[in-house]
């Protein structure tokens, strides 16, 4: 290998590497959001049991219920947007290695790397699925225990679960019919489809 043939090799794992490091850094943000939000559901929960009164606990579910479903949103589509520098960083730091035979540098290309999942669902989506379970799960609150009240409150559970699937699939099917397939075709525009 000439002089000039391992310099061009090693910015390109420097380049790789940065790539890399972008991608790492679109996974902690998702992380450090997904952690926030934990944190403000559960003490929401929390406060929740402790409140007694009767009305005042319907007025709470509601304001508690509104405010994780639009936090719940902001997650979903938030997760959505760091997808598509996570994909592009890795997308691009695949084509490079595959093209100049550097494979050793880059473990997450192996096939053993690549099928973690859980079931039919890659831990990516797993986000998704979390933020659009939560998006269903406030109108439970706000639907059955902040609106529903008397002879109809079974009524309301009812009404309330319908929406909450409806909604969750919605959000599913919103990933897997539309985003999936940009991400995908994104892929193979660069010549760097998964296997």
């Amino acid at each position: 290998m000439t002089m000039e043939e391992e310099i061009r090799r090693e910015l390109l794992k420097s380049i790789y590497e940065q790539h890399w490091l972008h991608a790492r850094h679109v996974e902690n943000e998702r992380l450090w959001f997904t952690n926030i939000f934990a944190l403000i559901v559960a003490g929401l929960l929390a406060f929740f049991g402790t409140v007694e009164d009767k009305e005042l606990l319907s007025l709470f579910a509601i304001y508690a219920g509104c405010f994780i479903f639009i936090l719940s949103i902001l997650g979903y589509f938030l997760c959505l947007t760091w997808r598509a520098p996570f994909v592009e960083h890795t997308t691009l730091a695949r084509k490079m290695l595959e093209d100049l035979s550097l494979k050793e540098y880059a473990p997450y290309i192996s096939k053993a790397y690549r099928r973690i999942k859980v079931g039919w669902i890659a831990a990516h989506e797993l986000f998704l699925y979390f933020y659009a379970l939560m998006a269903g799960g406030a109108w439970v609150l706000i639907l059955y225990l902040g609106v529903g009240k008397g002879d109809v409150k079974s009524c309301y559970l009812w009404i309330s679960i319908v929406v909450s699937i409806m909604l969750f699939l919605g959000l599913c099917s919103l990933w897997r019919v539309w985003f999936k397939k940009k991400e995908d075709k994104y892929r193979k525009e660069m010549g760097a489809q998964k296997r």
